[in-house]
Formats: structure tokens, C-alpha cells, sequence
């Protein structure tokens, strides 16, 4: 019962697009490749857009004065 992997009594196929994109994760690290035309788009989404999101979040939980803020020892 617990031999793993698939039996030909499960009538299992292999979906050639799901195959296909976990052969891509695979390799996605020897595919990678930072130059100076992907560097500021990596920039932005690895530190601008974080910040960004965490300047909102901050700012309405001091607008609204919600209690976990006042708790932080912040205000």
C-alpha cells in the first residue's frame, strides 16, 4: 500500500503543460540574470513597492488610531 509513486492501476497521465512549467521552475536560477536593463525593475518591486505598502498600512493604522499602533509604544 504505501510502495509510493503511481500504479498503472491509478490511470494516471502526465500533463505535458504542468511537466513543461516544472521543468521551468527547475532552472529558473541558471535562466536568471541581472543586468542593467533588469536592475531597476528588480529594485523597485524588491524595495519601493514594499516600502510602499508599509507606508500605507502604517499611515492609516495612525489616521484611524487602531489599538495595535498605540500598543507598539509609537504614538
Amino acid at each position: 500500500m504505501g510502495s509510493g509513486g503511481f500504479t498503472d492501476k491509478m490511470h494516471v497521465k502526465k500533463n505535458k503543460y504542468v511537466e513543461e512549467w516544472n521543468g521551468r521552475r527547475e532552472i529558473t536560477e541558471m535562466a536568471f540574470e541581472v543586468n542593467p536593463g533588469t536592475l531597476p525593475a528588480i529594485l523597485f518591486f524588491a524595495g519601493v513597492v514594499p516600502f510602499g505598502i508599509y507606508s500605507l498600512t502604517r499611515r492609516e493604522l495612525i489616521i484611524k488610531g487602531d489599538p495595535r499602533y498605540k500598543r507598539s509604544g509609537l504614538a
